[in-house]
């Protein structure tokens, strides 16, 4: 009977042939799990944190690892930049702002990319309009019948604002690498 083993004596004794984790498997192991706490205070900063809770989140944890967990933040709220909505780009920059000051510039011409892009939709939504004013114009249709036109709905609009968002999209890309570097 004293051959018969725990199951904790057997896991110990599985757990002891495996051996110990080399300096760097232990590094890489540490920087993913780093990585996802970063993405956790990103996404909980998001949700409804201010830039204080992360600033104190992030202060719990040691020196060496609070660098790759900063890091890690940015490039999540980077990625979660879009030109489409001014309210949660600005969002997006104060968080980016409390860990990284020096991204100052960056985030300014983010700003002014976002502005640009919504003056092409808005100019590509009045050609649109009134282009489709002139058509039933043409058909003879008027007054209070073409009021308000709701270029969204077509299908034209849409493919406008895809062709419209390609190059201000690779320019946003260029510069969230830009807030990611180091």
């Amino acid at each position: 009977m004293s051959e018969i083993k725990s199951a904790w004596e057997l896991a110990q004794a599985k757990a002891a042939k495996l051996g110990k984790l080399s300096a760097e498997e232990e590094r890489q192991q540490k920087e993913k799990e780093c990585r996802q706490i970063g993405t956790a205070i990103a996404q909980r900063y998001l949700s409804h944190w201010d830039p204080q809770d992360m600033q104190a989140e992030l202060s719990r944890y040691p020196s060496e690892e609070r660098l790759t967990i900063a890091r890690t933040i940015v490039a999540e709220l980077a990625q979660t930049i879009d030109l489409r909505s001014q309210d949660m780009f600005e969002r997006t920059a104060r968080g980016i702002l409390t860990l990284k000051p020096e991204a100052e510039g960056t985030i300014e011409q983010i700003r002014e990319l976002s502005q640009e892009y919504q003056q092409a939709v808005r100019k590509t939504s009045q050609e649109m309009e009134a282009k489709g004013k002139e058509m039933l114009h043409q058909l003879r249709v008027s007054g209070s019948a073409i009021a308000g036109i709701n270029v969204e709905a077509n299908r034209e609009w849409q493919q406008s604002l895809e062709e419209l968002a390609q190059p201000f999209q690779e320019r946003l890309d260029a510069l969230e690498s830009e807030l990611c570097r180091a």
